[in-house]
């Protein structure tokens, strides 16, 4: 049985007993538990064609490095056991675009690292890291719903944070104002400036169970090159012509957001501070 499978079978089982003790403790009836979600279709948000056509008609289409500003890589603790490994393949690559991707308890905070890797320095304009949060609908093949208020009721929601102690917000899936964040660095002084410019990590929090489908959230790094005299405004859609200097980098991570965490077996006692509750600060 597939993981997410077994978690939310075991979230429904304690659903149902508890509704049972209610019944028995108090001789009323209990409201039934919520429906779990399904794992849906594959969609076009779950692979590089929905961000760039340019890099994503094809999968693993990654050939013309020397037009890349920089190689970037967001990581998670994929396999629950406390440990960001850029080398182990369960923390990275496959799991992080397969629902049910990283799966998070609505009260606690989970660490992704963001790695950027500097490919060129000579060019002109600005370097711009850019993190988004967005729903995928699984009941349509390009994963899009018809309006904002459509996605916020039917996918999970989650917050991101620049640190364990939630002082700074950066994103909130369910706030037309916080989908997205960007951190330029100015090419006279890139790359020595990404540790001051750039965070090291973030930390998703998890708020509203997905209700509908597993997976249904995405997290997106990108990074791209805004030439110089370029309003932040006209980026959007800059960043997606097929013809420019050099092209975007991306990553991301799907998400599902679970009533409660799941359990899990730590090797080194949770040591890096990778799995938090709301409130607690490693």
């Amino acid at each position: 049985m597939h993981t997410a499978t077994r978690t939310y079978t075991s979230i429904l089982t304690i659903s149902v007993l508890a509704a049972v003790f209610h019944q028995a403790t108090f001789g009323g009836p209990a409201s039934p538990p919520p429906p779990a979600p399904v794992a849906g279709k594959p969609t076009d948000m779950d692979i590089p064609s929905s961000f760039h056509k340019y890099f994503g008609q094809r999968m693993n289409n990654w050939r013309d490095t020397e037009r890349a500003i920089a190689k970037i890589d967001l990581d998670a603790d994929m396999n629950y056991d406390g440990v960001i490994n850029n080398n182990d393949p369960q923390d990275g690559g496959a799991f992080e675009a397969t629902p049910p991707g990283l799966q998070v308890g609505v009260g606690e905070l989970t660490k992704v690292i963001l790695r950027i890797l500097p490919y060129r320095v000579d060019f002109d304009g600005e370097v711009v890291i850019t993190l988004e949060v967005a729903g995928i609908n699984r009941a349509s093949a390009k994963g899009e719903f018809a309006s904002f208020d459509d996605e916020k009721a039917n996918t999970g929601r989650m917050r991101v944070w620049k640190e364990p102690s939630r002082k700074t917000l950066l994103l909130d899936s369910a706030d037309p104002q916080k989908r997205t964040v960007e951190f330029t660095s100015q090419y006279r002084v890139y790359p020595y400036n990404l540790p001051t410019t750039i965070p090291r990590a973030v930390y998703v929090e998890g708020i509203k169970p997905s209700n509908m489908f597993i997976g249904d959230l995405r997290l997106l790094l990108s990074c791209s090159h805004r030439a110089v005299g370029s309003a932040s405004q006209d980026f959007a859609e800059s960043r997606k012509k097929l013809l420019k200097s050099f092209r975007s980098s991306f990553d991301h991570i799907l998400f599902t957001i679970l009533p409660q965490p799941i359990q899990k077996e730590f090797i080194n006692g949770n040591a890096e501070g990778n799995w938090l509750k709301v409130g607690a600060t490693h």
